[in-house]
């Protein structure tokens, strides 16, 4: 999958209660530590959703959780979907996390696709600069990534389970596919328990 110039390949597939998960890695980058990430998604669980209110559960539910998060919904040239963006701070802000996701509605399926670009802090020499980088690389590619993603057409799901890293389908380690979820499906599991 090709995106702003570089080419991504499948590193997680998986089925969650609220819908398929795809997610792709630029090569040589694993899902403990990367810089970009694209994510493709299936929503059954929001088929009676327009793309508006879904990104109004993410919204709501990424506050509730990130106090230090803000975002922005954004018009798609696509009347049928949505698009918001985001920055989240990891607990004491080690990691800074932009996502972009695009909402479409397709006949009864909701569908998504994200862009992350994470920032990792450093200690010592170079955590400043490094610091000045992210937010220089954020600031001045923000509005380019919200389009590209509006621009992208979303690419179907690949239906198989799949992992660059076998051991998260080890069966003594739930957790970790369970760490996985997408905030939406944290936020539609949030607002069925409400």
């Amino acid at each position: 999958m090709e995106f702003s110039g570089q080419t991504y390949q499948l590193a997680f597939s998986t089925e969650e209660p609220a819908g398929r998960i795809n997610e792709y890695l630029l090569p040589g980058e694993n899902l403990e530590r990367y810089s970009k990430m694209i994510g493709v998604y299936t929503f059954p669980t929001l088929k009676d959703q327009t793309p508006q209110e879904a990104i109004k559960l993410l919204s709501a539910y990424m506050v509730s959780t990130n106090s230090m998060a803000s975002y922005e919904t954004h018009e798609s040239k696509d009347k049928n979907a949505a698009i918001i963006d985001f920055l989240v701070f990891s607990p004491g802000a080690t990691m800074a996390e932009y996502n972009v996701f695009k909402y479409v509605k397709e006949g009864e399926n909701m569908k998504s696709l994200q862009f992350v670009a994470r920032w990792y802090a450093s200690r010592g020499d170079g955590a400043l600069e490094n610091a000045r980088n992210f937010a220089t690389s954020y600031l001045e590619n923000r509005q380019e990534w919200v389009k590209k993603v509006d621009d992208m057409r979303i690419p179907e799901i690949y239906e198989q389970d799949y992992s660059i890293d076998p051991s998260l389908y080890v069966e003594e380690e739930p957790s970790a596919v369970e760490t996985r979820a997408h905030p939406q499906e944290q936020a539609s599991s949030a607002q069925a328990g409400s």
